[in-house]
């Protein structure tokens, strides 16, 4: 699947907005050759352009990807590729802002396909970047974030999924590091949700240890901050001023926060 990192639009949004792998590694595709003998591909090239309208439709915009995942369920409702379309456009209403039917879109592709570990950590992260204090189901909600994450992780460590059988090894790999690295950044913000700030902290540390998002680095710059850990905070702000692969704008959020760090490990004033 292509994603495997949340996604930098909803990571950024969530991070600086609320304040949910930003560098997406290039990732495993599925086959999408005719197959007419009930294995696991179309069953006839209608169905095969149908399925790569879907993945083309991943480099336009979120509603072109809709309309290419309503085009092909509404043609082939029975296609192997179900799960893996219902989960872009899952991903694609995410984008959106709307977060209610990015729910609904990814438990349907877990309804398809409960192994679906891509939409096992959009519903992970999405829960637990939207969870308040306030919310009377906080707690539900937040359980929820947690088994899905644990899922996302048992089904990449399962392996390449059948569908993906003809992906390179490299390309499983950067996909599984992807993968993990969303699954931790979930449960870590479960964890803050919870006010469990260590856990939260080995939590982010096992998903930069998967796959070094910078974004993620920054999340665990904040939480070192919050503790007052400020030579921690400014540490790990910066290793993303210094990432090669950061971009502008996130090296620009870590240096504002290393410099907020600075700022408070200064002795107060008399």
């Amino acid at each position: 699947m292509i994603r495997t990192c949340l996604w930098a639009t909803f990571l950024f949004a969530a991070l600086f907005t609320a304040g949910l792998s930003a560098q997406a590694p290039p990732a495993a595709q599925p086959s999408v050759k005719v197959d007419k003998k009930g294995g696991l591909g179309p069953k006839s090239d209608a169905e095969a352009q149908a399925v790569k309208a879907v993945m083309q439709s991943q480099a336009g915009t979120s509603d072109e990807q809709i309309a290419a995942v309503e085009a092909l369920l509404n043609k082939f409702a029975d296609t192997v590729y179900k799960s893996f379309a219902l989960e872009i456009e899952a991903e694609a209403y995410q984008r959106k802002n709307d977060n209610a039917k990015a729910i609904v879109y990814g438990e349907q592709a877990l309804a398809a396909d409960p192994k679906n570990y891509d939409a096992d950590n959009l519903l992970a992260n999405v829960l637990a970047a939207t969870t308040r204090d306030t919310d009377l189901d906080k707690e539900e909600k937040l359980t929820k974030a947690d088994k899905y994450a644990h899922d996302a992780l048992a089904a990449l460590e399962e392996g390449k999924p059948a569908l993906f059988a003809k992906a390179s090894d490299a390309a499983w790999a950067r996909t599984k590091a992807g993968g993990d690295g969303q699954a931790w950044q979930a449960l870590g913000m479960v964890a803050l949700a919870r006010k469990k700030n260590d856990e939260a902290i080995a939590d982010f540390q096992k998903g930069i240890d998967a796959f070094p998002d910078p974004l993620l680095m920054i999340r665990l710059g904040r939480v070192y901050y919050t503790l007052k850990k400020y030579d921690d905070a400014i540490a790990w702000d910066q290793k993303v001023m210094d990432s090669a692969d950061a971009p502008a704008n996130i090296k620009s959020y870590a240096q504002a926060d290393k410099a907020r760090a600075t700022m408070a490990k200064q002795p107060a004033a008399k």
